[in-house]
């Protein structure tokens, strides 16, 4: 039984050796999804503003994809202030994210940041692998539990160890996400 239902628990960084990491996955895992073209829009609600803590503890993001079109909210466990890797975590599919769109903007929702990104994910080791290369960042690896672990620290650990099993070549640890980077990058935070 998964204890984390409605958890999430991801790593992020960015990605060093992008080409030499792919040849590896394409070897040893199991590819998901190749070459998915993602348009995420993130969301504000008028009557809470999302920017005002710090650091950033909820998301609302509208996504376009491949796969159709998607609502998802995070609250990130991140109260006291400290870097985290896991939220809580809602999504749903859409049937017509243009309606979507205009139901957000009726009700005063606020759109923050759209960020666009390629995603190919492979699975491996209860965990889904995905290289992003995200528009005005770069290159992102993250890597997010998918067993049945007990608690997020036990998760946490097992994708520690992946990410040094795999060999992936990474910078510092992003603990914001992509909206947060492109929103300081546009000098909005």
């Amino acid at each position: 039984m998964n204890n984390l239902k409605h958890i999430e628990v991801e790593l992020k960084f960015p990605l060093l050796n992008q080409e030499e990491l792919t040849e590896k996955l394409e070897s040893i895992a199991k590819l998901e999804r190749q070459g998915d073209h993602q348009k995420d829009i993130y969301y504000s609600p008028a009557h809470r503003d999302f920017l005002s803590k710090n650091p950033i503890s909820e998301w609302l993001r509208l996504r376009e994809s491949s796969k159709g079109f998607s609502l998802n909210y995070k609250k990130w466990h991140n109260d006291d202030g400290n870097n985290t890797v896991s939220c809580d975590e809602f999504e749903s599919k859409i049937d017509n994210i243009e309606a979507f769109k205009k139901l957000l903007e009726n009700l005063n929702f606020k759109e923050l940041i759209v960020v666009d990104k390629i995603r190919t994910t492979w699975n491996y080791k209860d965990t889904q692998i995905a290289i992003a290369e995200v528009k005005g960042l770069g290159n992102f690896i993250e890597i997010e539990a998918d067993g049945d672990f007990t608690d997020i620290q036990e998760a946490k650990e097992h994708l520690y160890l992946i990410i040094k099993e795999i060999e992936a070549n990474v910078g510092e640890q992003d603990f914001q996400g992509y909206p947060h980077l492109l929103l300081k990058k546009k000098w909005l935070l």
